[in-house]
């Protein structure tokens, strides 16, 4: 159901999604001491967003070039038959949309990090 192309698309993807999650959760590590966070602190977040967002979108456009027949069916197969774990590719992330991304998000948004994420959508390009 999977062709070796679309798996390494997706495994690239699941990676990327992966390193933008670090990336984002280090970017609201380091603004999240700031007593008034600005723009150096809050693009760092947005970056990170929009990377887990190019990355999910790749990894959808993977999904919908196969012959699957939904988003969860790909990462159970992928799962299953790759041992990839495509869970962060289907996490939603808060002021980004793509569709496909359904699966709860999960960082940490604790403390001034919730409101630090919020701030940061406004530099999260369409």
């Amino acid at each position: 159901m999977l062709s070796d192309d679309l798996v390494d698309q997706m495994r690239t993807a699941v990676s990327r999604c992966e390193m933008a999650r670090e990336d984002l959760r280090a970017a609201l590590r380091a603004a999240d001491g700031q007593a008034d966070p600005g723009a150096a602190e809050l693009r760092p977040i947005g970056a990170a967003l929009e990377a887990w967002r190019d990355a999910q979108r790749e990894f959808m456009g993977a999904v919908e070039a196969s012959d699957v027949d939904d988003v969860s069916t790909a990462a159970m197969l992928l799962k299953m038959n790759h041992g990839i774990d495509a869970t962060e590719a289907r996490r939603g992330l808060p002021g980004v949309s793509v569709e496909g991304a359904s699966q709860p998000f999960d960082v940490d948004l604790s403390g001034t990090r919730g409101s630090l994420l919020t701030a940061a959508t406004e530099y999260v390009s369409s």
